[in-house]
């Protein structure tokens, strides 16, 4: 019965627990990054924000793979998703605390070259 518990919960939580992130600094100031992913491939980020400033991030794929973005917040709550199918992915998030959020970028269907930006609103 234990077995089938946890089963149950890793098929439902998308982020591996062996996936550190990588700290990539503040999200206003942060610029993009272009990332080599392969077939079945996933990284991990840090980005932190300030509460109350709504921030969008995105990816964008050079091949038509599929590509998923998840956001947690600094609690590790899941606070934003894009699990659509191809290459581009969206998440709007307007932080209600500051803090550190960890965006997970999964691409399955063959390996792909992956843009990651995030636009801070003014």
């Amino acid at each position: 019965m234990t077995g089938a518990v946890v089963l149950a919960f890793a098929s439902l939580c998308p982020v591996r627990a062996d996936v550190k992130p990588t700290d990539l600094g503040n999200g206003a100031t942060f610029k993009g990054t272009k990332i080599k992913m392969k077939d079945k491939g996933e990284v991990t980020y840090t980005l932190s924000f300030k509460a109350g400033k709504e921030f969008e991030a995105t990816t964008d794929a050079t091949k038509s793979t599929d590509v998923n973005l998840y956001v947690y917040d600094a609690s590790g709550k899941e606070v934003g998703k894009d699990d659509s199918p191809g290459p581009k992915s969206s998440v709007k998030i307007t932080p209600e605390t500051g803090g550190k959020y960890k965006f997970v970028i999964k691409n399955t269907g063959g390996d792909n070259m992956v843009t990651f930006k995030v636009k801070v609103a003014k």
